[in-house]
C-alpha cells in the first residue's frame, strides 16, 4: 500500500513505531519517488538508531537528552516538532503547555536537532469540534513562539477523525493514515 501511495504522489509517509519505520524505509528503497519520512511516536533512547538515519521529521520530540544522540548518529540536525500535552493528560507524554516556550528556547540551542514547530494529539473527544479548544491552545502557543522569534512554522495536529477541525485552527500537517490505509492491523 505504501508503494502505491508513493506512485500516486503521496510522498509524506509517517510511522509511529521505530522498528517499523526502519523496516518500511528499507523496503521502499529504490522506489522512483523517495518518501519523506515522519516519525510520530514516542522514542526511547535505545531506539534512536532505528529513526536517526531514516526520519526527515520527528513529530514527538519532548526529551532534550535525545538531541546529543541524534547529533552522534546524523550528519545533519534532525528536524523536530515539540510534542505538546495540550490536554494535560497524565497518561500522555509531551511538554506541558506552560513549559512549551521555555522548552523550545532550550531546543534551539541543541546542535543535533532543528526546531520546526509543534505537534499534539488532543484528548479523546465525542465529536471533532470538541477538540477545538486544544487546537486553539496550539495556535496560541505557535503565535507566542513566533512573536518571540522561535521557528514554530509547523503545527502538526489533527488525525483522520478531526483533521478538518485542526485545519480550521492552523494545522499545517495532518496525520490521516487511518483514513487512507484503514485501521492498523496488529499481529495476533
Amino acid at each position: 500500500m505504501l508503494r502505491e501511495a508513493l506512485e500516486s504522489g503521496a510522498i509524506n509517509l509517517g510511522e509511529n513505531y521505530a522498528q517499523e519505520l526502519r523496516d518500511k524505509a528499507l523496503e521502499l528503497r529504490g522506489c522512483e519517488h523517495r518518501p519523506i519520512w515522519h516519525f510520530i511516536g514516542r522514542l526511547q533512547r535505545n531506539k534512536v538508531k532505528y529513526v536517526a538515519g531514516v526520519a526527515d521529521l520527528f513529530h514527538a520530540f519532548d526529551n532534550l537528552n535525545l538531541a546529543p544522540v541524534f547529533e552522534k548518529r546524523r550528519d545533519t540536525p534532525l528536524d523536530v516538532l515539540i510534542s505538546v500535552n495540550s490536554g494535560g493528560e497524565a497518561s500522555k507524554g509531551g511538554v506541558p503547555v506552560d513549559k512549551v516556550i521555555s522548552f523550545c528556547k532550550q531546543v534551539i540551542l541543541e546542535p543535533g536537532v532543528s526546531l520546526k514547530g509543534l505537534m499534539t494529539i488532543p484528548p479523546a473527544v465525542a465529536k471533532p469540534s470538541d477538540a477545538a479548544p486544544f487546537f486553539q491552545i496550539m495556535k496560541e502557543l505557535q503565535s507566542e513562539g513566533l512573536r518571540q522569534g522561535l521557528p514554530l512554522h509547523e503545527l502538526s495536529m489533527g488525525m483522520s477523525g478531526d483533521f478538518e477541525e485542526a485545519i480550521k485552527h492552523g494545522a499545517t500537517i495532518v496525520r490521516v493514515g487511518t483514513a487512507i490505509f484503514g485501521p492498523r492491523a496488529y499481529p495476533a
